[in-house]
């Protein structure tokens, strides 16, 4: 019988994730890593209640920790409940975030039953369309992350710590982007973001299959870079930037039975970006973000501009302005809607997703620019991503080996 090993949510055999193109072998060490930490925080059951009490002002005796089998955890957090003797509301829940990846499934507990059904599709799409203009409303003055610093205040002085950021670092791979840096133009941001996305290719130990697919994923970043001041507009290289979610996927929205939106939750990857990588939610069509067919998407993108645009006209919000031209104003449907025409919408898409950037260049960028001259295109192009790209490639394909060894190796190995 095949030997399993656990992962954060099942348990896997070699023949399971050989093929994965995620880092499989960093990915072992989760779930022993969360029996840790989950023995760690029960071990502080009485700070736990303490701290409950101290908010509640009740007595820390009134105060209960449920055992690890009522925990509720996602990828990111776990929420611990206290139930309280002497409090109206019963229970509360203690969040903590995960320390070696730093959940909740509402709308994605209907969201394949219910997608298709107009009524609730458009409840959806109206409240996601007026969030949009509620946080675009007003321009900001970088791209960045907010923090409350020593004194107290608010400030938008952080690096715009979006979650591919945060999942490139997680898997070790650095990002060479520091604290406390925010961006003045689009061109510096997406620059240090293809910058990531090449160090996974370089980090990664299985980030290359073999010699034909490290030459397409080195043709692929070096056009990257040469493209995007195509793609994005010259006009607004400098603003309008904007606060908005990067991480608003079904578990993180929860809605009442008419998919009205009560609240977001997971907010941590909220940051400024450029107001040209605005654009709808990827899983919209219940697709993969390189799975997605352009024909299909935007039969239900239009269906949200629409929504968009009739809110932008009943609330007035057509306010957004140039902050190079002070006298030009902007309509957000207009913006997205036009990176839907250009490609920003697939390029800002591709940025997002560190394992999803080839399909989405290969399927809807490249062929913005050229449709055919496949093979030359994988021939040439990896020659100006580097200088000694034969040498560069060489090294990857040695990380892979010794990546499948080692694979194969945790695999063979009984303890868990």
């Amino acid at each position: 019988m095949p030997k399993k090993k656990h992962l954060l949510r099942k348990e896997v055999t070699y023949s399971d994730i050989k093929d994965e193109e995620l880092n499989i072998l960093h990915q072992l060490g989760y779930h022993a890593e969360q029996s840790r930490f989950f023995a760690h925080l029960l071990d502080r059951r009485g700070w736990m209640q303490t701290v409950v009490a101290h908010h509640l002002n009740v007595s820390p005796a009134a105060c209960h920790v449920a055992g690890i089998e009522e925990w509720l955890h996602g990828s990111f957090n776990v929420c611990v409940p206290i139930a309280i003797d002497t409090w109206n509301g019963k229970r509360v829940l203690l969040r903590f975030p995960l320390p070696y990846r730093v959940g909740e499934a509402m709308l994605s507990n209907t969201w394949k039953e219910g997608h298709h059904n107009t009524k609730l599709r458009t409840n959806l799409l109206r409240d996601l369309g007026r969030i949009f203009l509620s946080l675009c409303r007003v321009p900001l003055p970088s791209i960045g992350s907010f923090i409350i610093d020593k004194n107290g205040f608010l400030r938008l002085a952080n690096r715009p710590l979006s979650v591919e950021i945060e999942l490139l670092e997680n898997e070790d791979i650095p990002t060479d982007i520091p604290r406390e840096y925010t961006y003045s133009t689009v061109d510096s941001y997406v620059i240090d973001v293809l910058g990531a996305h090449d160090n996974r290719f370089r980090y990664q130990p299985n980030a290359v299959n073999n010699l034909g697919d490290c030459a397409y994923q080195l043709s692929v970043l070096t056009a990257m870079r040469t493209i995007f001041q195509s793609i994005f507009t010259r006009s607004c290289r400098r603003g309008p930037f904007v606060f908005m979610f990067t991480d608003l996927h079904q578990s993180n929205i929860f809605v009442d039975s008419d998919w009205h939106i009560t609240c977001l939750v997971d907010l941590e990857w909220a940051c400024t970006r450029p107001i040209e990588m605005v654009m709808p939610p990827y899983w919209f069509t219940d697709k993969g973000v390189d799975e997605l067919v352009a024909a299909e998407y935007d039969v239900i993108r239009r269906q949200f501009m629409e929504l968009l645009a009739a809110e932008e006209k009943e609330l007035g919000c057509a306010a957004l302005m140039k902050s190079n031209d002070r006298s030009a104003l902007l309509r957000l449907s207009d913006v997205m809607n036009r990176t839907w025409e250009t490609g920003a919408f697939w390029y800002a898409l591709a940025l997002s997703s560190p394992s999803g950037l080839f399909t989405i260049f290969s399927n809807h960028i490249k062929p913005l620019f050229c449709k055919d001259y496949n093979e030359e295109f994988g021939v040439v192009m990896p020659f100006f991503f580097e200088k000694d790209v034969g040498g560069i490639a060489g090294r990857k394909l040695a990380d892979k080996k010794e990546y499948d060894r080692n694979l194969r190796d945790a695999f063979e190995d009984c303890s868990d």
